[in-house]
């Protein structure tokens, strides 16, 4: 069963991805800020970050660069979910080290099916 870490501060959008993702098959954790996912991932080494742009205390760009700065997390997918649609939150997502940019306005399947993408492209090789 994949895990995934789903990070934002709003917590109706937590609880929606809780049930999108749990009725997709992940085990889901969840996190309110960036700094709580660092926390998080270092504990659990998710198979994938799904993560707010804009939070308190330490934002998406923040976390994502923490994340993926650390040698031992650097190969987990962070995936930055965002209600903006600006070329530059894009480029700077990525300079951060994001995987993929998504809108928040993507139905829950879609999502899920995206995300389910997004990890078999990212398995290890054998």
């Amino acid at each position: 069963m994949p895990s995934i870490l789903c990070v934002d501060d709003e917590p109706t959008q937590l609880i929606l991805l809780r049930f999108a993702f749990e009725r997709a098959g992940f085990r889901v954790l969840s996190a309110n800020n960036g700094q709580e996912a660092v926390e998080l991932t270092n504990q659990h080494q998710p198979d994938l970050i799904l993560m707010d742009l804009m939070m308190p205390l330490m934002d998406g760009y923040q976390a994502t660069a923490a994340i993926k700065s650390n040698p031992a997390l650097s190969h987990i997918p962070i995936v930055l979910y965002t209600a903006y649609d600006q070329t530059e939150l894009v480029a700077q997502a990525k300079a951060a080290g994001a995987a993929e940019v998504i809108r928040k306005t993507i139905p829950p399947k879609a999502l899920v099916s995206k995300i389910n993408a997004l990890l078999t492209s990212y398995q290890p090789e054998s």
